[in-house]
């Protein structure tokens, strides 16, 4: 039998530091859904394949195993494993049909692509140094105890504790009894929403900005009025006129580690944004989800305000890992109390499980070593992303900065919408400015996510869509 490997599957790499499995699944997942595999296609023997990857035959093996169960492929008995005929690429789980197919797509799940490096998450080999083994095996000591536990929708008392002692370590202290844990911040974000506004409310959204919050404010009919963001942070100017005129009730504000520009909003922005919020009756809501990537002290506007006029919000679920889906809310007791009724209607408590798994992270210090860990290994990261954006001719705004995200402004004459086409035709999801826009107005940025662009061959393919949406426009 021959071991000649199609033309299309010369390219293919393993990176060092994922499963190999895994990976395998992937990419071939990805090359039969785009048509570069065309169904009747003989794959490479076992051998073959894992001679050209440099990995195993039993690694091989389960990956074609896998494929089959997926009806990727079809192993033929003495004849070859084949790629099957298959039909357009399945909706994401999950997906919603209002925030759009890109917005779905980029995440962690969605149409197949070889790269995703706008995905807002860690790797996934990343996240699996987050779990230590001596942490999982004191909660597996309880699991017949907490697997029989109904939970409480306040959140796991020792949990709140936590939560309370490491925002305290922050100089932001909160009692327990004004936390409140959520299903991830999502949950966090819609509870707040449907307790602070009502139909024909007006709302500031940062530009850019939060993607699904706009698509949460317009399933609510409130207005929105965008608020540029800044290196420093929100436009103030606007943020004052936008008051004075139409009296809005709240603004979502990203103060450390913006999603998606990455930026962390000065403490003068922050006290004087204060100050406005005061003056104008406007609640702000900070959403503090990125901001322990950051490895110095930056200002919270809860530390500014404590807790007067300001609902905080966090999760664990990007720094963990996604299964986790474990947020929470700070606010004063009243708006706690309120909150807790709501999420009464809808999920009256998380699974004790996980509760007690982020509990004995944080209490035992692995969190924080995580952190320590994670930090630096990001910051190298981020220092070839951008080396090799800018190679590229991309445009970096305080590139300086720690963190997960790069907003990179594309190079002079590439336009946004041939660069999406050609990307994908590569293999290459994008995540556009566009989406992450209030109006999903145009825009000549995209989002990069540090942690998923260290790979050098995702660079070369990048530059190959670049050169070639010049030529498509």
């Amino acid at each position: 039998m021959s071991t000649t490997l199609p033309a299309t599957l010369s390219s293919l790499r393993l990176e060092r530091d994922q499963p190999v499995v895994e990976q395998i699944v992937e990419k071939l997942s990805a090359m039969i859904r785009g048509g570069a595999l065309a169904a009747g296609l003989r794959l490479p023997s076992v051998r073959a394949l894992a001679g050209r990857l440099g990995c195993s035959v039993h690694s091989v093996v389960e990956a074609y195993d896998r494929l089959g169960a997926l009806g990727l492929v079809a192993p033929r008995p003495g004849a070859g494993t084949f790629v099957a005929a298959v039909g357009p690429a399945p909706a994401g789980r999950g997906a919603d049909p209002d925030v759009g197919d890109e917005a779905v797509s980029f995440r962690s799940f969605g149409p197949p692509a070889l790269w995703k490096p706008g995905n807002g998450y860690l790797p996934e080999s990343w996240l699996r140094e987050a779990w230590p083994a001596a942490v999982l095996h004191r909660v597996q000591r309880r699991m017949p105890e907490l697997l029989a536990c109904d939970g409480t929708a306040r959140g796991d008392v020792a949990l709140r504790e936590q939560i309370a002692l490491r925002l305290a370590g922050q100089s932001m202290p909160v009692s327990p009894d004004c936390i409140l844990t959520t299903l991830g911040g999502t949950q966090a974000l819609d509870l707040i929403l449907r307790t602070q506004l009502q139909p024909g409310d007006t709302v500031l959204a940062e530009d850019p900005g939060y993607f699904k919050f706009y698509t949460m404010l317009d399933r609510m009919g409130v207005r929105l009025l965008p608020v540029p963001w800044h290196p420093d942070g929100p436009d103030l100017e606007a943020v004052e006129a936008a008051c004075r005129a139409h009296r809005p009730k709240l603004f979502l504000v990203q103060s450390v580690l913006h999603n998606p520009t990455g930026w962390t909003a000065s403490a003068a922005t922050l006290h004087r944004l204060l100050l406005i919020a005061e003056r104008h009756g406007l609640l702000l809501v900070e959403d503090d989800t990125y901001a322990d990537l950051h490895p110095g002290h930056p200002v919270r506007l809860l530390q500014l305000a404590g807790g007067q006029r300001l609902i905080y919000l966090s999760s664990f679920t990007k720094m963990v890992g996604p299964a986790t889906r474990l947020g929470f809310i700070a606010a004063e007791r009243p708006i706690i109390e309120a909150l807790l009724q709501a999420k009464l209607l809808c999920a009256p408590a998380l699974p004790p499980l996980m509760e007690a798994l982020l509990a004995e992270l944080l209490a035992s210090g692995q969190y924080r070593r995580w952190l320590d860990r994670l930090r630096p290994k990001l910051a190298a990261a981020r220092a070839q992303a951008v080396t090799r954006l800018q190679g590229l001719g991309f445009g970096l705004a305080a590139e300086g900065e720690p963190g997960l995200f790069l907003w990179a402004a594309l190079p002079p004459g590439c336009e946004p919408e041939a660069l999406h086409r050609a990307a994908l035709d590569h293999g290459l999801l994008l995540a556009r400015g566009t989406l992450f826009r209030p109006d999903r107005g145009p825009s000549r940025h995209l989002r990069f996510n540090a942690a998923r662009s260290a790979e050098p061959r995702m660079f070369e393919v990048l530059g190959h869509a670049i050169r070639a949406s010049a030529d498509m426009a």
